[in-house]
């Protein structure tokens, strides 16, 4: 079977690359000829150039963003280096981007399934500051009618749609044999659609710890205990419940962001490569993460852990945490939760994720 994915493969950030990275591998080890369709828009592209304040608007923001260029560019580019390391090497990534339109046309006989998904590509989006709603080609508009599409882990995001989106967005689901979505709340919006869906796990948890293990070395991340509070919504309160439990545990904290501030910061980690924070996660004693790959990444390595403070992002770490019956370990605000005794979570896990994998082998054959 010739497959081919259209997800953000590109993306400086790990989640995003390695769900990629996952999906990928879990498709070939099926047996199938599985290569990501490499479509990464100018509005894409222009979120990871080193000297963005040509995109500023007014004197001031662009004075504000050419300082901040400066003060970090030697970080940025290291961290950009690593992520397009890791692009070529992982995910076969060449240097010349093929389609970068929305408009862009898939050719015939490239593929015999289009797989959408995995990560947040049904929502809508913005370019320049102006509002352009959903990105037809995350919807399979501009394929080939012999060619087709189904989805897997697709997510939205935070569900904000007005009249006209929701239309366009009913309108858009008809590409689609079969729907498998990571979340519920987009599972209860495309039923009121009158289309089925499922949820599954993030392609992610579709390896193992063993699979992941293979990627990183055998040495130690960092040579000390650590509690690691992985950073991509900021938070003050994670910040110092991190702080506290690193305290607590008579640990080291690790910090690791996923952007770059403008000044470096001790014990901040902003240029790891997506093997580091694999890395990272795998060596610590306690994990804080304000993040949904945080928090999925924890579980397969088998990591006591908290989730913080995602606000309206939160509905995808519930759902995950639901299909284990860990829901206390995201919290609004910070507190301590008992340990996790993961050979009761084994056979949850290994649940849902024989059903996750049963519903796309399935959706390939019909």
């Amino acid at each position: 079977m010739k497959i081919g994915i259209l997800t953000y493969h590109r993306a400086h950030n790990y989640g995003a690359m390695l769900q990629a990275y996952a999906l990928l591998t879990f498709l070939r080890e099926q047996g199938h000829s599985v290569e990501f369709i490499d479509y990464w828009p100018i509005s894409h592209q222009q979120q990871y150039v080193l000297i963005k304040s040509i995109h500023g608007t007014g004197c001031i923001n662009k004075i504000i963003n050419f300082i901040s260029d400066c003060l970090t560019i030697i970080r940025r580019y290291i961290r950009m280096q690593k992520f397009n390391q890791f692009a070529s090497n992982f995910l076969e990534l060449k240097s010349q981007i093929k389609y970068t339109s929305p408009h862009s046309q898939i050719e015939s006989g490239l593929y015999d399934y289009i797989i959408v998904g995995s990560d947040q590509v049904w929502r809508t989006q913005e370019y320049e500051g102006k509002y352009v709603g959903f990105d037809p080609m995350f919807f399979c508009q501009n394929v080939p009618k012999t060619t087709r599409c189904i989805t897997y882990a697709a997510s939205m995001g935070i569900i904000s749609l007005n009249d006209q989106d929701r239309l366009l967005f009913q309108q858009y689901l008809k590409a689609f044999d079969t729907i498998l979505v990571r979340e519920n709340s987009l599972k209860e919006l495309i039923n009121s659609l009158n289309y089925d869906a499922d949820v599954v796990l993030d392609p992610t948890l579709l390896l193992t710890r063993e699979q992941w293990s293979k990627l990183l070395p055998q040495s130690r991340y960092h040579q000390q205990q650590y509690v690691l509070y992985y950073e991509l919504i900021q938070s003050k309160e994670a910040m110092a419940f991190a702080a506290e439990k690193a305290k607590s545990m008579n640990c080291d904290l690790l910090i690791m962001n996923a952007q770059v501030h403008t000044l470096p910061r001790k014990n901040h980690i902003s240029n790891a490569s997506p093997i580091d924070f694999l890395h990272a996660i795998r060596d610590a004693e306690f994990v804080v993460a304000t993040s949904f790959h945080g928090t999925a990444f924890a579980t397969i390595f088998e990591k006591q852990f908290i989730t913080v403070g995602l606000s309206k992002n939160a509905d995808r770490v519930q759902t995950l945490l639901q299909h284990m019956n860990l829901s206390e370990h995201y919290q609004t605000h910070p507190k301590s939760v008992n340990e996790i005794n993961y050979a009761d979570i084994r056979p949850l896990y290994n649940k849902i994720k024989s059903k996750s994998e049963n519903l796309l082998l399935s959706a390939l054959t019909k």
